[in-house]
């Protein structure tokens, strides 16, 4: 199992080619470290079906603004590992 991160965004691998995706709110903490705290944690599935327009779409559930580019980073983090 191995964690692919981004600042608000994480896919669990499970080494099975599945995986789930983990939603996070990042704030700075006033010690000088980035606080995650989870908001969403959906259900496995199969990688090849996390893609941009998947994870565009749960963000958007818990988001009203987001930086997509963001999804772009952890997309190309997932094909790398691949």
């Amino acid at each position: 199992m191995k964690k692919i991160n981004t600042k608000n965004l994480t896919v669990v691998d499970y080494g099975d080619n599945t995986g789930k995706l983990q939603i996070y709110q990042t704030t700075k903490s006033p010690y000088g470290y980035k606080r995650r705290k989870p908001i969403v944690s959906l259900y496995g599935r199969p990688l090849k079906e996390i893609t941009y327009n998947y994870v565009q779409e749960q963000v958007d559930k818990v988001y009203s603004t987001f930086n997509y580019d963001e999804i772009d980073k952890l997309i190309n983090k997932i094909n790398e590992t691949n």
